[in-house]
């Protein structure tokens, strides 16, 4: 089989992308302003829904409406014109429908230093603010273009010697070249595992692995002593014969990206305004604490919270004092409440308790405690002190509820029966629910 840079051979060359853990496809530089699609790997038919029989010898121009095969062919012109690997992200129109990825682009040459072809790697993102992961570049373990890689990438043959690796190998775990050199699989492993949060676990799995040819390892993270955080990939070498040749290790540092992540799934899970959690997040910790009181037959509660008459305070003191005041209810709260309740804001002024290992009683009297804590609490605006009450409304968990939307609803029926009532009060008033 030829060389990739050199190979004209459709069947040939996809069976050669085949070999990448990753979408990768091979382009034919035939001047500045053609390119052509020489061949796909089966990886890119899977996440792109095109077929390597159908597109192989196509221009980009007959593969992708003007626009957009316009910005395609800007990005290869610029990998020809700088003659160096490129990175960046694109948005595609497939068979199966748009789609955004992270892509690089690696050049060959000709005798004469002209770039003729081009080997693109490509890693589906989440198009929800390309959070999900970043690229995940792989190349050709034989390339030449290996230390061009963001990601650090190892190879080992089948009895765990070294055969190669790159430059951002050695820069992510901080390994000398004469440790590498030296081709001792086990030794590169005793001078890197001091570096890891959990080392007996990271040399338990990579042991794992190098026993087990046919896993594969993708996605798993590993956070190291100096706050760094690793992803790796892992996936077992076969010949054509089906011969195991050995494992490649892919490493990335994802520490941005995963602080990004957690950041980005904080914000989705927290009220913006007072820090506590958000309805979804209620939601799915009433429906988890509604599931396991059913099934062990335990008692749950819920409590609905309203502060009174919070639009005259928006309407006479402006927003800004409103706001202050919904931040100083949450905490006067928060100071009454477990550590095992859940407790979320619904939306403007309403707020919700998820009281688990409570029955009526207790939910009742705790919420006639926060009556009193919220109205006794003066809050210090920049209009001034003020003095705010809430209604809340109380329920349990019963046989007649068929869904935690129904224990849920129960709650807000007594907080409207509070309401009614004249405000600043607990429903029910007893021991026995009596709102519905």
């Amino acid at each position: 089989m030829k060389d990739i840079s050199v190979n004209r051979e459709p069947t040939e060359l996809r069976q050669m992308l085949d070999y990448l853990g990753i979408a990768a496809f091979v382009i034919d530089v035939v001047s500045a302003d053609e390119f052509r699609l020489a061949a796909i790997n089966s990886r890119h038919e899977q996440l792109t829904g095109m077929k390597h029989s159908e597109v192989a010898g196509h221009s980009i121009d007959e593969l992708f409406s003007p626009d957009m095969a316009a910005g395609v062919i800007e990005e290869y012109r610029r990998c020809v014109e700088t003659k160096a690997v490129i990175d960046y992200q694109e948005k595609l129109d497939f068979p199966i429908g748009r789609t955004f990825w992270q892509t690089v682009l690696v050049p060959f040459f000709d005798e004469s230093g002209n770039v003729t072809r081009l080997l693109g790697t490509a890693n589906e993102i989440s198009a929800q603010m390309h959070m999900e992961l970043e690229a995940h570049y792989q190349a050709t373990v034989m390339s030449a273009y290996l230390d061009e890689s963001p990601d650090g990438i190892l190879v080992v043959d089948a009895n765990n010697k070294i055969k190669t690796w790159n430059r951002r190998f050695l820069e992510l775990w901080s390994i000398s070249e004469a440790v590498m050199n030296a081709g001792d699989g086990n030794a590169a492993l005793e001078a890197v595992v001091e570096q890891v949060q959990a080392p007996s676990t990271f040399v338990e799995r990579v042991k794992e692995l190098n026993a087990l040819p046919e896993e594969e390892e993708r996605e798993v993270r590993i956070d190291m002593k100096d706050g760094r955080i690793l992803q790796r990939y892992s996936r077992g070498l076969y010949g054509s014969a089906g011969d195991y040749w050995g494992r490649i290790w892919f490493y990335r540092d994802v520490t941005k990206l995963q602080h990004m992540t957690d950041k980005l799934l904080h914000m989705s899970q927290t009220d913006s305004l007072t820090g506590i959690a958000n309805r979804r997040v209620l939601f799915e910790a009433l429906k988890k604490e509604y599931s396991r009181a059913q099934r062990y037959d335990r008692p749950l509660s819920v409590l609905m919270l309203d502060l009174d008459h919070f639009k005259r305070v928006n309407d006479r003191y402006g927003h800004p004092t409103g706001d202050a005041v919904l931040r100083e209810f949450v905490q006067v709260v928060k100071s009454e409440i477990r550590d095992s309740d859940y407790f979320a804001r619904m939306g403007g002024e309403e707020f919700a308790i998820v009281l688990p290992e409570c029955r009526l009683e207790a939910a009742r009297q705790k919420a006639e405690r926060l009556c009193r804590a919220v109205a006794a609490h003066t809050i210090d605006t920049l209009a001034g002190p003020l003095s705010i009450t809430v209604s809340i409304g109380a329920a349990t968990i019963s046989d007649k509820d068929v869904n935690p939307d129904h224990l849920l609803s129960r709650a807000d029926q007594c907080l409207y029966a509070a309401k009614s009532a004249g405000r600043n009060r607990v429903f029910p008033r007893g021991d026995v629910e009596n709102c519905v």
